[in-house]
């Protein structure tokens, strides 16, 4: 299945998922557009990029919860490559926190967890699929966790997005039923990165989690064109855990 000659654009793509994934696109031909928040993260992610791949990527720094930053991301993708094909939005906060109830969660806390998993899917959405509108196809994919499907005391506002990511899906399904744009949003029980390894649940059983490079091949499938049909689904992606 090809990627060759993909216009692929990354909101978040300076995390885990982002780096493996650009590790993967670039040398089967991709265009990668990344857009970042974290100059740290960041900086160390472009140390891990091949010089020979250079020509085919450009970067922006964007706030993905800023419909100024992702139009202007977007914009850089279609100024630079032409169009955008794919769009994955891996954007979310940069590090989990547990234990808020709902009714001790501050305003503050809430509209974090909301604006940086799904005000910015939204944004990232609505304005990939007016490019992608242009050209007549497309693949949007979205990333959300298994803990919507068996909810735990103290992470309201983290579920609470995390859910609206598989709703927004399912719009964007019968929305785009009729175009050559998919939608798809692939779900995880646990990942093995550095953010996650001094996680309690993680250190029990890390050969459980599965690998960024892993999704990252997976992310290879999906995002072909011989995935013209998969659209509207949650895509469990869990790994032996």
């Amino acid at each position: 299945m090809s990627i060759e000659g993909k216009v692929v654009v990354i909101a978040g793509g300076e995390g885990p998922l982002g780096r493996a994934t650009t590790e993967k696109f670039l040398p089967r031909g991709a265009k990668m557009v990344i857009g970042w928040h974290s100059p740290e993260e960041w900086e160390e992610a472009k140390k891990l990029i091949p010089g020979e791949y250079k020509g085919q990527l450009v970067d922006v720094n964007i706030d993905a919860s800023k419909e100024e930053d992702v139009e202007k991301l977007m914009k850089k993708a279609k100024d630079t490559f032409g169009s955008i094909d794919v769009m994955l939005h891996m954007v979310g906060p940069s590090r989990p926190i547990w234990g808020r109830m709902l009714w001790e969660t501050d305003i503050a806390h809430w509209d974090n967890r909301i604006d940086s998993m799904l005000k910015s899917a939204f944004l990232c959405s609505k304005h990939a699929v007016k490019a992608m509108l242009e050209k007549g196809r497309g693949r949007l994919v979205f990333f959300t966790s298994r803990a919507v499907e068996a909810y735990h005391a103290g992470a309201a506002a983290g579920n609470v997005a995390k859910a609206g990511l598989i709703t927004l899906t399912d719009i964007l399904r019968e929305e785009l039923k009729h175009t050559h744009i998919t939608t798809n949003v692939v779900m995880f029980a646990g990942m093995d990165t550095w953010k996650t390894r001094d996680l309690p649940h993680h250190r029990d059983a890390p050969h459980t989690f599965l690998k960024p490079a892993e999704a990252a091949e997976f992310l290879c499938c999906l995002c072909s064109d011989e995935c013209d049909a998969l659209s509207g689904s949650t895509l469990k992606l869990f790994g032996q855990k």
